[in-house]
């Protein structure tokens, strides 16, 4: 069942000092494209497994998952700062909780955690992978971002950073569900989570895949499309027929829709190395005609399109 809601909140009382600064070119540009600021979204929630909600943004944000029982809420990604008081106000709407116990970071892009801040007095604890949380609190360049290249990403504030952080996998025991973190090397990031939980049976993939557009790459932050694949292909593995997958952008996505995701992307990786090999160009690659025949069903989005996941081929 989908929820649609749309609504202009009055946030004065929020210290706007302690809102996750963007790039102050994004603004302009999302009013453009979208026809609506960053801080007047249209929020929409569909509930995937009893107590598990994939909540999407009209605009630019990832995709945060909720997932809540008798003991309290998980919250995988903060969104934007600026879109707070509406997330918050999905997450009262679909649970009747004001705030949640735990915040999952999959990354550090700044879609899936420019809120975090904000959160701090609202939880038990945040959690992310290391390279993250050091990530979040550094500056940074998004070179390849579709609808901004060359993204500032300001350091955030301290809070920002989760207080938990592990190297490889840990397990969180809440609201008798095992939640497995699972990081993945090298995929869109070099902190990027598998985060699965296993009685629902809901694995939480984040930006190495979009459901109906290009996984994105973010070489300036460790990553690389051979990771990216083999963090595809380490997901579906964890997974089975009935497996729900969520994605950084769009819908969640069956066991066999991921599959079919993952060998249209081994098919392209192939075709590129091959023209790679031969000393094409991005722009000559993008030309060519089977590249092009394979790319057909994927859509650009605000964070990937087909002529920047090519170039990411060559870093």
């Amino acid at each position: 069942m989908k929820n649609l809601i749309q609504c202009v909140l009055f946030i004065g009382s929020f210290n706007l000092a302690s809102f996750g600064t963007l790039d102050e070119r994004l603004d302009p540009i999302v009013i453009k494209e979208y026809g609506t600021r960053l801080a007047q979204p249209t929020l929409s929630h569909t509930e995937i497994r009893p107590g598990a909600y994939l909540i999407e943004c009209d605009t630019i944000c990832g995709n945060s998952l909720l997932v809540y029982g008798k003991d309290g809420a998980t919250l995988i990604n903060s969104m934007l700062a600026k879109m707070l008081p509406w997330l918050r106000k999905e997450i009262r709407d679909i649970s009747g909780i004001n705030n949640i116990k735990i915040l999952i970071s999959s990354n550090p892009h700044f879609w899936n955690t420019n809120a975090n801040g904000l959160f701090g007095g609202m939880m038990d604890f945040m959690i992310s992978h290391q390279n993250t949380r050091d990530r979040i609190l550094q500056d940074s360049t998004i070179s390849d971002l579709n609808i901004l290249p060359n993204y500032f990403q300001e350091r955030h504030v301290d809070n920002a950073g989760a207080r938990i952080t592990f190297e490889d996998k840990v397990r969180i025991n809440f609201n008798n569900e095992k939640i497995d973190l699972m990081h993945m090397e090298k995929a869109s990031t070099d902190g990027d989570l598998l985060v699965h939980f296993t009685e629902k049976n809901v694995i939480f993939i984040g930006d190495i895949a979009t459901s109906n557009g290009l996984p994105f790459v973010n070489n300036n932050a460790g990553g690389s499309v051979e990771g990216t694949l083999a963090a595809l292909k380490k997901a579906l593995d964890l997974g089975n027929e009935n497996t729900v997958f969520i994605p950084s952008l769009g819908q969640a996505m069956s066991f066999k829709q991921l599959k079919r995701y993952i060998n249209k992307l081994d098919k392209i990786y192939l075709r590129i190395d091959a023209l790679k090999k031969e000393g094409l160009s991005v722009l000559e690659i993008l030309n060519d005609r089977e590249i092009k025949n394979q790319l057909i069903t994927f859509k650009d989005n605000f964070i990937s399109s087909r002529e920047t996941y090519i170039k990411q081929h060559f870093n």
